[in-house]
């Protein structure tokens, strides 16, 4: 290194005019361009991250406060796997369950519930991880009620909708359950359970309610004190509902809608139609005189009493049929049938009801009905679209039900932007990582630019 340094001349050559200040100014000229670069990326990070993260950041949200009045979206949002959970995000009171998607070529269904009080969707998470079974929603939408259709159950789960909590109730030694109605009060629920021959789990959750139709007793749950009660003659339990009173209950076996109260005790019985079952849930009318009917989901011997199967669970809206009524005292003259329904959903008014219908091509619609004239009116539509499995199929309707005890007062409001909740996790974690790998990427590529090229084209440092 020495024997280098004495090659060197004593005196080097002078510089060219100006050549000190010129490297100087560009020197400070590119330091300007680096920080500017280097400030205009990390504007862009703190963008890109504003708009796509913080919408999902799992902050607390607080349900929708209930407003005056109950409404219902005049159109019900798309599919959409960016929509959160019940636990995650509490929706508030909902004026819908229903289960959506479909399995065409991917498993993608979700249970899902819609405010009452503003467009909040959410996945009710309790339900998915059961393997989405039927389930009850309370008539004041507040609370979801599911049992376990993958095999025998020893407890039922109640999910709170403006807390996200869930309680656990027990059902005794483990049974198949199919729940069948809510009391209008929100007390007592009635289900019917048996014994599972089958050990184990089943590949198909319609097995289970299958099953438990064919030779399930009636059970009367409490809910206020967890316990329930077995109606030992009521079986098999077919299908049930609750009278306006919350203190009397028609349940079908075979085809007689036997009257009992809330101790087990008969008092009547009504004769319902060959080829017809009474509608779940929702089958007693508000003034106490009629129960509706309508027909059999399949036709065929269930059994060696009751007809087809009611199909609500796991099974698409399609069929269309009628809903007619069957006088409770034997006198008085009913309403006239209403025709093109899929599914009666509950009651306006002693002299409306409200209806799930569906129109050629497939499309699922809400519609008042008035029972004096037959004349309807639409509330509200369901999007059926291709936006399913990633956009290749349309999505597919199942499992419905409505809030019936927010019916007589409810309005309907014109859907705005669906309000899904935070966003998973894991999606977080993804796009934070990439958004972060991009702007380090460019972060490199713009400081690589702006750096003093030597003669050979590279980086002068």
């Amino acid at each position: 290194m020495r024997d280098l340094f004495a090659t060197l001349p004593d005196d080097p050559p002078p510089l060219p005019p100006g050549y000190l200040e010129g490297v100087l100014t560009r020197g400070r000229r590119s330091v300007r361009r680096h920080r500017t670069a280097t400030a205009a990326v990390w504007a862009v990070v703190v963008l890109v991250l504003t708009v796509l993260v913080v919408p999902g950041v799992p902050w607390p949200v607080r349900p929708a406060a209930p407003s005056t009045e109950p409404s219902l979206p005049d159109r019900f949002a798309g599919y959409s796997i960016l929509t959160s959970t019940v636990a995650s995000a509490p929706p508030g009171r909902a004026i819908a369950l229903y289960g959506y998607g479909n399995g065409e070529s991917f498993n993608m269904f979700q249970p899902l519930v819609v405010g009452a009080d503003g467009d909040t969707y959410r996945r009710v998470d309790a339900m998915e991880e059961r393997d989405r079974p039927s389930a009850l929603l309370s008539p004041d939408g507040t609370r979801v009620l599911l049992g376990d259709e993958r095999g025998a159950t020893g407890d039922l789960i109640l999910v709170d909708l403006t807390t996200g909590k869930r309680r656990s109730i027990p059902v005794g030694d483990p049974v198949g359950v199919r729940l069948l109605a809510w009391s209008p009060d929100g007390r007592h629920v009635a289900f019917s359970a048996a014994p599972l021959t089958n050990s184990g789990e089943f590949g198909s959750v319609n097995v289970v309610e299958a099953e438990v139709a064919r030779t399930g007793a009636l059970r009367l749950l409490d809910l206020s004190t967890g316990r329930s009660t077995e109606v030992p003659a009521m079986k098999p339990a077919w299908t049930a509902a609750f009278a306006p009173d919350s203190r009397r209950i028609a349940v079908q076996v075979g085809q007689v809608a036997h009257l009992i109260d809330l101790d087990g005790r008969e008092y009547g019985t009504v004769q319902i139609p060959r080829g017809r079952e009474l509608a779940a849930e929702v089958g007693w009318s508000p003034d106490g005189r009629f129960l509706a009917t309508v027909p059999w989901i399949h036709e065929g011997p269930l059994n060696g009493t009751t007809g087809g199967d009611t199909g609500h669970h796991g099974t698409f809206l399609w069929k269309v049929g009628d809903v007619e009524f069957v006088p409770v005292t034997g006198s008085g003259t009913p309403p006239a049938p209403v025709p093109d329904v899929v599914q009666l959903l509950g009651w306006r008014s002693t002299g409306s009801v409200v209806i799930a219908t569906i129109d050629a091509v497939g499309h699922v619609s809400l519609a008042e009905v008035q029972l004096d004239g037959g004349t309807r009116r639409t509330l509200a539509r369901f999007d059926t679209g291709r936006t399913c499995e990633l956009g290749m199929q349309s999505c597919q309707l199942f499992d419905l039900h409505l809030a019936t005890g927010l019916l007589p007062d409810l309005t309907v409001r014109s859907a705005g932007r669906a309000r899904r909740g935070p966003w998973p996790m894991l999606l977080n974690a993804v796009i934070g990582v990439v958004v972060l790998g991009s702007a380090y990427l460019l972060w490199r590529r713009t400081n690589a630019s702006t750096r003093p090229r030597g003669r050979n084209g590279r980086p002068a440092w």
